[in-house]
Parts: C-alpha cells; structure tokens; sequence
C-alpha cells in the first residue's frame, strides 16, 4: 500500500476515536439525567449503547496491527497509533464509568439515588463531567498542548467536590447508610471518569511533544 491508503488508515483511525470521544460525552450527560432526574429511561439506554463504545475500540484496536505490519510508520505516525490505543482504552473505560452510575440508578429505582442536600454537588460533578469529556473531544481535534492542559484544571474542580461530597456523608448525614455508600460510589465514579478524560489529554500531548506532561 501507498502512503495515500496508509494516510487513509490513520485518518480512519483519528475519526474512530473522535467519534468515542463524543460518544463518551454523550454517556455521562445520559447518566446524569438518570441520576439526578430519576428516570429509568435514560439509565437503560445508557447502558444499552455501552456496547457501541467497545465495538469502536476493537475496531481501533483490530487496525493497528495492521497499520505497523504493511507500512513502515516514521516516529510521529508510530506515537499516533501508540497513543490511540490508549486513547481508546481510556474512552471505553469513560463510557463504561457511566454506565455504572446508571446500574446504581436502575438499581435503586424507583427510589432517587439523590436526596436533596446532595444535588447541588452532584449537579456540579455531573457538569463538570460533561465540560471536561466535551474538552477532552476538543483536544483530539486540535492536538492542542494547552487545550489539553486546561483539563487538569477541570479535574480538579471535580477532585474538590467529591472531597464535599464526602464530608457531606461523613457529617451526620441522615438517609442511611445505603444512601450514603451509593453516593461515595457515584462520586467515585465521576472522579475516575475525569480522571480518563485527563488520561486522553496525557496522551494528545505526548503526541505533539513527545513527552507526557499534564
């Protein structure tokens, strides 16, 4: 194959994971609405379109071996593959986080998972959440090492929320103790989606600059 059909396949796969990566946005918006709005509908459909995610990553993952066996990539190409591959590990890891805050929804339906003096910081969390995955999209269509950056900033609006979460649990909170351990987990499940937003614009920067700061 020309470089013309090699230049295809990674186009191919750059569109793949920009595709996750929206896809993955579009998970958690659907798992707040479950969280905070108590519908069912929306947890389930969650959870059913989980499985468009994983297909999206072995399709990325079936090309790669590809990719290196009929060509001959220089440095950058080599780093672009190596980074989709974790890129689309850490989006298929963002999709199925939110589908663990709808399993908790579905779970405890038709009961709210979210009592009252908890919604202002799960509102926050489930915010903050879709910006950083709607930033992390951004990322991969600009390579951008500063655009990157700012995601760490976002995550640690995150990180500071499930600390007041937490506080707010451990100091006398008054729903039970089921309540509170549902909403540790889901506030552990916000944290780490961030967390794998940020792991993609770790890799986008090592990209660009062949070194991995963030």
């Amino acid at each position: 194959m020309g470089r013309d059909s090699y230049d295809e396949q990674l186009d191919r796969l750059t569109g793949i994971l920009a595709t996750m990566s929206r896809e993955a946005g579009t998970a958690i918006r659907g798992a707040s609405v479950a969280l905070l709005d108590v519908d069912r509908h929306a947890a389930e459909t969650v959870i059913a379109d989980d499985a468009i995610l994983a297909r999206r990553r072995a399709e990325a993952e079936a090309m790669i071996p590809e990719v290196l066996v009929r060509h001959q990539p220089v440095a950058s190409d080599l780093r672009l593959v190596v980074c989709a591959l974790r890129i689309a590990g850490a989006l298929d890891r963002m999709g199925d986080l939110a589908v663990h805050v709808a399993k908790v929804v579905l779970m405890r339906h038709p009961v709210g998972v979210v009592p009252q003096p908890a919604v202002p910081v799960l509102t926050e969390m489930a915010d903050a959440a879709a910006r950083i995955a709607d930033k992390a999209t951004m990322v991969l269509a600009t390579r951008d090492p500063l655009d990157a950056m700012q995601l760490g900033l976002d995550d640690d609006e995150v990180d500071a929320a499930q600390e007041r979460l937490l506080s707010m649990l451990v100091s006398g909170w008054s729903y039970g103790v089921e309540s509170a351990i549902d909403l540790a987990l889901v506030g552990r499940y916000y944290e780490r989606y961030a967390d794998q937003a940020v792991n993609v614009a770790r890799q986008v920067v090592y990209l660009v600059t062949g070194t991995v700061r963030l």
